[in-house]
C-alpha cells in the first residue's frame, strides 16, 4: 500500500512543477459538483476565477480535461484518468498531513516499576517534559519481568525496570548503581547500624522482587532475616512501615515516594545490596530520537 503511495507521491513532486494541488481540488470539485458555477458556490469563490484556474489548468497540462455541456460538465479520457490520479493525490496529502501532525503529538508507551515511578520527578525529566509539552503519555506499571513481557509484545516503547533479571531477549542501558535503604520509625533503629546483619532481629518489611537479593545477602553472612511482609509495590513497603510494622528495605531512588516526615533511614553499607535501574527495549530496533532524548535525561 505505501509503496503505492510513494510512487503518486513521485508523480506528484513530478507535475508540481506545472502545477499546484489547489488546482486538483478545484478540478476534482467541478467533477463532483456537475458544474462550474456549483463548485464555485462548494468553493465560496465566484465562478470566472475557478473558469480560468480549469482552463490554465488544461493549457499546462496540454490536454483537454472536460467537455462543458449546457447542464453538467463530462470528462475526456484524459480527465478520468486526471480525475483518478487526482483523488489519489489528494488522498496522499491529507494522510500525510495527518502523519506530520502526528508525529508532532506523538505518544510515548512506557512500562515502569512501582520502585522507579517516583523519577519523574528529576529536574531534567521535569525540563525535558516542559520542552516537549505537545508529547503524550502511556504509561504501565507492573513488575520488571511483565514489563519484559510487554515490551517483547511490542504494547510499549521502553521500559524502566530493576536489577537483577535475565537480559537475554532485550537490549539493556545501565544506570549507575545505588544502594538498598532501611527505612522504619526511629524505634526500630540504633546509632551504629550499618548493615542488613544489624538490623537481624527486626521484622523487615521486603518487596517480593528484591526478596532474593537480600535472602542471598544475609545467607552470606550466616543468618536468616525476620521477614515478617512481603509486598509487590514499593509504595505498599513504605505504607506499612509508616504503619510501625517493621523496616522497609527499598532502592535509594525509591524513597522519594515516602512522604511520612516521622519515619528514619538509612543506607545499607553491604557490598550485594545493590541494585541498578535500566531501560530495556526490544532488541536490533531503532528507537525514536524523542525517545532517546528522554532516556538521556536519566
Amino acid at each position: 500500500m505505501y509503496n503505492i503511495y510513494y510512487i503518486y507521491l513521485l508523480y506528484f513532486l513530478y507535475i508540481g512543477d506545472i502545477m499546484d494541488i489547489k488546482q486538483m481540488l478545484y478540478f476534482k470539485t467541478i467533477v463532483e459538483e456537475g458544474t462550474i458555477s456549483k463548485a464555485a458556490q462548494h468553493l465560496h469563490m465566484a465562478q470566472p476565477p475557478l473558469s480560468m484556474q480549469l482552463k490554465q489548468l488544461e493549457t499546462e497540462l496540454g490536454v483537454q480535461l472536460l467537455k462543458r455541456g449546457h447542464r453538467k460538465v463530462e470528462l475526456t479520457d484524459a480527465g478520468k484518468l486526471f480525475y483518478k490520479r487526482s483523488l489519489q493525490i489528494l488522498n496522499l496529502s491529507e494522510l500525510t498531513l495527518h502523519e506530520m501532525k502526528d508525529a508532532q503529538n506523538e505518544t510515548i508507551r512506557i512500562g515502569i516499576t512501582s520502585s522507579n515511578s517516583a523519577l519523574i520527578q528529576q529536574p531534567k525529566v521535569q525540563k525535558f517534559l516542559h520542552e516537549h509539552s505537545q508529547l503524550s503519555f502511556q504509561i504501565h506499571e507492573g513488575t520488571t519481568y511483565e514489563m519484559i513481557d510487554l515490551l517483547l509484545a511490542h504494547n510499549i516503547d521502553f521500559a524502566i525496570v530493576r536489577t537483577p533479571f535475565d537480559a537475554t531477549n532485550v537490549q539493556v542501558f545501565y544506570l549507575q548503581k545505588e544502594p538498598m535503604i532501611a527505612i522504619g520509625h526511629y524505634d526500630y533503629f540504633h546509632k551504629n547500624e550499618h548493615t542488613i546483619k544489624d538490623l537481624c532481629n527486626l521484622p523487615l518489611i521486603i518487596h517480593q522482587r528484591y526478596l532474593p537479593l537480600i535472602t542471598d545477602c544475609c545467607l552470606n553472612q550466616h543468618f536468616n532475616p525476620y521477614i515478617k511482609t512481603t509486598c509487590d509495590d514499593c509504595r505498599t513497603s513504605l505504607i506499612w512501615a509508616s504503619s510501625h510494622q517493621g523496616i522497609a528495605i527499598i532502592p535509594q531512588s525509591a524513597l522519594l515516594l515516602n512522604h511520612d516526615t516521622t519515619l528514619h533511614s538509612m543506607t545499607l553499607e553491604d557490598k550485594e545490596l545493590y541494585t541498578s535501574i535500566a531501560f530495556i527495549m526490544r532488541k536490533d530496533e531503532k528507537i525514536s530520537d524523542i525517545i532517546q532524548e528522554f532516556i538521556n535525561r536519566f
